[in-house]
């Protein structure tokens, strides 16, 4: 029976890694992939096929682009503004990326090929700011791949290889406190 036990529990812990249940998805929705055809080593896009641009393999499901607040990569702006408690920006953000998150949703609207640098800096004499909840920036695809940064930071920063279409920017913060906190977009030429 014991031997019974071992395998059955092994048979089941593989199916579950074969599983594709996962709320964030290493491939792609595949409406997302209608509109990109490889062209020998280049997407139509400009980007090389190969290229992986700071993105990690992972998707928001059912992402919708175009939502949220409007920042500007001109000059250098920086805004400031509030994760406000609860606030949940994504839907099923709590299922896809902790159960402890709130997050605000900022826009950003890119017209040509480069790197995007996001750069976020908490209020850290703000009541209840812990450094070990302090959350991420959070750069998202108009197909709803994403790139993070490190997070237990007072300061963060993420980077991702662009073209043109609207890009989510996310800020993420694990406090059970709403949190000050200024963010600056920035866009680079691809060299």
């Amino acid at each position: 029976m014991r031997q019974f036990s071992w395998w059955l529990s092994l048979v089941v812990l593989g199916a579950a890694c074969n599983s594709n249940s996962l709320s964030l998805s290493p491939t792609a929705p595949s409406s997302s992939l209608s509109g990109l055809a490889a062209s020998g080593a280049m997407l139509q896009s400009g980007l090389p096929a190969n290229s992986e641009g700071n993105w990690s393999p992972w998707y928001f499901p059912a992402w919708q682009p175009g939502i949220g607040e409007p920042l500007t990569t001109n000059g250098g702006m920086v805004v400031d503004s509030v994760v406000e408690v609860n606030d949940l920006c994504v839907s099923h953000i709590r299922l896809t990326w902790d159960a402890r998150t709130s997050c605000k949703r900022f826009i950003v609207t890119i017209t040509s090929i480069g790197w995007l640098d996001a750069f976020l800096r908490w209020d850290s004499s703000a009541p209840g700011f812990d450094p070990f909840l302090s959350g991420d920036v959070v750069l998202v695809a108009p197909s709803g791949r994403f790139t993070a940064s490190d997070w237990r930071h007072t300061e963060e920063h993420v980077f991702a290889l662009v073209e043109p279409g609207d890009y989510g920017v996310l800020v993420m913060s694990y406090v059970p406190v709403s949190l000050p906190f200024q963010i600056k977009v920035e866009r680079r030429p691809q060299n």
